[in-house]
């Protein structure tokens, strides 16, 4: 019998990279976005537990805060039947801080169980400064959250 790729086990992502060219259109959009939390979703590829990003689809945070983001659930599942078109794997989520450390914050964690095993890229962002970047996961409702190493390329 052959299990298909929709209810295949979860293949636990430990290391996250992003080409540099990715991680400067993440930037800009954040940029673009500042205060207001930029959001998007990440696609490429997963295999041994790292992910390699390819692209991104930058998401409307319908919020419209500077302290938390959401996006219409279509615009995310399009993106992703888009992606999957190209033959690129749904990673996970990034979005932005508009301060100075990459944190999840207690909605984010929230939000990080409705999708078990999903990346969460953070991108924390005040002008002036040092972007940083940081990435997460939570795998499942018993677990804790998990930190996921991030290589720029």
């Amino acid at each position: 019998m052959e299990v298909g790729s929709s209810v295949a086990p979860l293949e636990r992502i430990y290391e996250l990279a992003i080409p540099l060219s990715v991680a400067r259109e993440i930037l800009e959009h954040v940029k673009r976005e500042y205060p207001i939390e930029a959001c998007g979703a990440l696609f490429g590829s997963i295999e041994g537990g790292s992910a390699h990003v390819e692209k991104i689809t930058p998401l409307r945070n319908i919020l419209g805060s500077s302290t938390a983001f959401w996006f219409d659930v279509r615009d995310w599942m399009r993106a992703i039947m888009d992606a999957k078109r190209e033959r690129l794997e749904y990673i996970g989520l990034y979005h932005s801080h508009a301060r100075e450390q990459p944190i999840p914050s207690l909605a984010d964690r929230h939000r990080m169980l409705e999708c078990p095993g999903e990346v969460w890229l953070i991108v924390a962002y005040v002008p002036g400064g040092e972007p940083r970047f940081a990435a997460y996961r939570i795998d499942d409702y018993g677990s804790s959250i998990a930190r996921v190493k991030v290589v720029l390329l």
